[in-house]
């Protein structure tokens, strides 16, 4: 009973955490926008129960400053989801996978790591997530700023240019100009508005973009010029980056396979023979064997990365 309980407990904590990503990104913004205006609108399945026992730990986290940096991942991702209500379904995960994993195999050991891994995933979807939107933004980029260069050699004003962008590019990127053009219409000063559209994204070649954009404003200057060149910079950093990507794919799928070696063959043991095994899950120095092998395999994970994370 206590196994079904635990179980079913996992299985809506998972649908929690994931909601988010399988919510349309409509959903997103009007949660967005219902949480601005102050109505209760659940915009993802599970988020009236997240709600309500987020108000638990947001009055803890909210000042603190990993507070603010998650809440913008969770924008930038589009997650309708509150820094509270995030932690509290990774919380419910990370409960519900320790007490799956400690019923399973009665012991404590695997149970705390089943709870650090339920707690882990979240952070690494939404780590994935984010990953994979901030390079689509930047490999947008270099396009969002030949159109801005071209508008303004073509006699349009600063404010048409940015409105040029986010009518005819797609994506993430048009809409955070859109959001950014929006805030000049309606009477933001325009360095407040372009700090704004770098504090979003976050991504070093656009904080250089309106580096470049507010310093022109201020001192004067050829601003299509200027832009010019940093377009060839961010476009030649989206080049080394792939050959970059792909002269390390071999290095990254040696790490992938190495990682997933040891699980994969204890896995085909416990099928073939099962009894041949047991004893890793039975004696004490099973357990000290699994937590050494873990070590060492996170120790190996780390080093292949570094060895593949080539700076550029």
């Amino acid at each position: 009973m206590l196994l079904f309980i635990a179980i079913f407990t996992g299985i809506t904590a998972a649908a929690f955490v994931f909601s988010g990503a399988l919510a349309p990104e409509n959903a997103a913004v009007g949660g967005r926008i219902a949480d601005l205006e102050g109505k209760a609108v659940v915009s993802a399945p599970g988020k009236g129960i997240l709600r309500i026992l987020s108000k638990v730990i947001e009055p803890l986290i909210k000042e603190l400053s990993i507070t603010r940096s998650l809440d913008r991942q969770l924008y930038q991702v589009g997650w309708a989801w509150t820094p509270g209500e995030f932690l509290t379904a990774a919380g419910l995960l990370a409960l519900a996978a320790g007490a799956i994993g400690g019923l399973l195999f009665a012991n404590p050991l695997i149970g705390l790591a089943t709870f650090a891994v339920g707690g882990a995933v979240p952070f690494l979807q939404l780590k994935q997530r984010r990953a994979k939107v901030l390079k689509q933004l930047t490999e947008q980029l270099p396009d969002a700023l030949m159109l801005v260069i071209n508008g303004l050699r073509a006699g349009n004003s600063f404010l048409q240019a940015l409105q040029i962008v986010s009518k005819q590019m797609s994506g993430a990127i048009a809409q955070e100009f859109a959001t950014t053009v929006g805030e000049i219409n309606w009477g933001l000063p325009v360095e407040t508005a372009l700090s704004n559209l770098s504090d979003r994204i976050g991504t070093l070649d656009i904080e250089l973009v309106v580096a470049a954009m507010i310093i022109q404003r201020e001192t004067g200057g050829n601003l299509s010029e200027i832009l010019m060149n940093i377009h060839d910079t961010i476009r030649d950093r989206v080049r080394v980056a792939g050959e970059v990507q792909a002269l390390t794919a071999q290095g990254r799928l040696s790490g992938i396979v190495l990682s997933a070696l040891p699980g994969g063959i204890g896995v085909l043991f416990f099928i073939i023979s099962p009894g041949y095994i047991s004893g890793l899950f039975t004696d004490p120095r099973g357990h000290m064997l699994i937590g050494a092998g873990v070590c060492a395999q996170l120790l190996g994970i780390f080093f292949i990365r570094k060895l593949v994370n080539i700076k550029y």
